[in-house]
């Protein structure tokens, strides 16, 4: 089997295999990739992270020897939780600014190091990574940190966002893994009940008239919900749903709030 990975810090994945076809999602620095089908500029693939299927640009990825990469992939890599992180490699003299999400490999404190296959990278600066204690007080912290991003169709990174990219990236900081899309990612976790048996850290989603699921985002403290709505925000969900106080209206409908912090 064939594998790549993106060194650059955001790659399109792209729904043909033309830079003029829509960007579905984003590979971010450090995610690996299995080559389904491989052409002369583009390559159809799938991300090992999530199983979501796309075209790359073939120059924007770096082709890995299969067992590197599995040794990569299986290992106890850890997950950039800083924003941007500027790092340096040893092929070149200039900077690579890797967003929160990227995945970060053999990497060494006293050198503040890491490595992906036979590159080695230098942090300019100390990463930050979260981990699993205090995980509901956390993530709800973790995701009022991408407050104010603008709203991307296919993005999941500081600088642009979808809804689902959101949770997704907020759920990676964690080591949670969940689908890309939303429609995927409400057949995760267990039910709740109520809305206000929710706690900080589950996932709300909501329909449309025919009842196809279109939206998500990440329940707060004090039944708030951090979602993604042309940037990232901050409004208050009841049983009925999210309710914009700018706009003074119910914008979103709740179907279903899953807890995925505590799947079996």
């Amino acid at each position: 089997m064939q594998y790549a990975v993106s060194v650059l810090p955001v790659v399109p994945l792209r729904s043909g295999a033309s830079e003029k076809d829509e960007m579905i999602s984003q590979l971010l620095f450090g995610e690996y990739v299995t080559i389904i089908e491989k052409q002369q500029k583009w390559s159809f693939v799938e991300i090992c992270h999530d199983g979501y299927q796309g075209w790359l640009y073939n120059p924007m990825i770096t082709d890995v020897p299969e067992e590197s990469a599995l040794s990569m992939i299986n290992s106890d890599f850890r997950v950039l939780g800083n924003l941007i992180l500027p790092v340096k490699n040893n092929m070149s003299k200039h900077p690579i600014y890797i967003p929160a999400g990227s995945s970060i490999y053999a990497y060494k404190p006293a050198s503040n190091s890491f490595r992906i296959d036979d590159l080695h990278f230098h942090c300019q600066q100390e990463p930050f990574f979260y981990t699993r204690e205090n995980i509901r007080e956390n993530i709800g912290q973790a995701a009022l940190g991408f407050m104010n991003i603008p709203y991307l169709w296919g993005g999941k990174n500081p600088f642009g966002m979808d809804c689902s990219g959101l949770t997704q990236t907020v759920m990676k900081l964690f080591g949670i893994k969940i689908p890309r899309d939303a429609r995927q990612q409400v057949a995760e976790g267990i039910n709740v009940n109520f809305a206000d048996e929710a706690q900080p850290g589950d996932l709300a989603f909501f329909d449309n008239e025919e009842g196809e699921i279109i939206h998500t985002g990440i329940i707060i403290r004090n039944q708030q919900i951090v979602h993604a709505s042309a940037r990232v925000r901050v409004d208050r969900i009841d049983h009925q749903g999210i309710y914009n106080s700018t706009l003074k209206q119910y914008t979103h409908r709740l179907r279903v709030i899953k807890n995925v912090l505590d799947k079996p």
